[in-house]
């Protein structure tokens, strides 16, 4: 034990020490007052409520798994300077208070601490898109849900029309010939889902490289679209009947649809970025064989 120490102590020099707790520091206090957050607002939520919170909590993890992988990317740690130790000191402060405000001033502290590094960068964009969805997305929510509502119900309610004959949509009502009609309200948006796909998009493109690509916008397309046709098909089917709408709204249908769509931003924004990555270097895209 007393070698191990030695040995250990031979290596990890104070400065050496500060770096990390600088480097590390401040993203560990804004996770553990977001984990707190998450808790509390779990706990309080009727079981269906909670499960939703959670998977946009499962989102966030991602991300910040994916933040803390970055900043452990910035290896060999360099000497904080004075400016380094305060703006960690300021961002654990802020980080204390509100994990929104500590999110972005974390992303600020790393975006100015390194302008030119890469790696750098990579982590704040992601730690920004986490502040994105966790403070921006619920304003544009309240703002803007009634018309972004409006446009699932046209489109769920224009290929109703198309292929079920007598079936008819007016307003945000779409009724069945059967005389079935299901009423298409904000929490049946397909606005989550993409706002989720989008700090997927933004988590798993930042581990494959830190830099962006044009045709990253193409992967971010693809994962919000299959957001938005996974929920038209899920809308289509409770409007089909009674029976539909309670297993695809309240049953094993809404959790199937969860997972679903979950694999399916995942996976897109995984291997999409995959893609843009081996198109960027001229490099086919190959499959071992078994």
């Amino acid at each position: 034990m007393t070698v191990i120490v030695r040995a250990l102590s031979s290596r990890l020099t104070w400065p050496l020490l500060l770096g990390y707790l600088v480097v590390f520091g401040p993203a560990a206090v804004v996770l553990l007052h977001r984990l707190h957050e998450a808790t509390v607002t779990v706990l309080s939520l009727e079981e269906r409520y909670a499960i939703h919170a959670m998977r946009i909590d499962t989102y966030q993890l991602l991300a910040w798994g994916v933040g803390f992988y970055l900043l452990g990317r910035l290896f060999p740690i360099r000497r904080p300077n004075a400016f380094d130790i305060a703006g960690a000191i300021i961002v654990c402060l802020v980080g204390c208070f509100s994990s929104a405000a500590g999110l972005a001033a974390l992303s600020l502290f790393l975006f100015m601490t390194g302008p030119r590094d890469v790696r750098r960068l990579a982590a704040a964009t992601v730690f920004a898109a986490l502040f994105t969805q966790q403070a921006i997305v619920p304003i544009i929510y309240d703002l803007l849900i009634q018309k972004m509502t409006q446009l699932d119900v046209v489109l769920v309610g224009t290929v109703v029309e198309l292929t079920i004959p007598g079936a008819t949509w007016q307003s945000d009502i779409i009724s069945m010939p059967s005389g079935h009609a299901i009423q298409v309200v904000a929490g049946c948006c397909s606005f989550t889902n993409v706002s989720l796909a989008f700090l997927s998009w933004v988590a798993l493109t930042k581990f494959e490289r830190p830099e962006w690509h044009p045709l990253d916008l193409v992967v971010l397309v693809a994962a919000a679209g299959s957001q938005i046709l996974l929920n038209t098909i899920r809308i289509y089917l409770m409007a089909m009947s009674p029976d539909m709408y309670l297993y695809w709204h309240m049953g094993p249908g809404s959790q199937i649809f969860a997972a679903i769509a979950s694999a399916a931003v995942v996976l897109i924004s995984a291997f999409g970025a995959r893609w843009v990555s081996l198109r960027a270097t001229n490099r086919p895209l190959t499959v071992s064989p078994a």
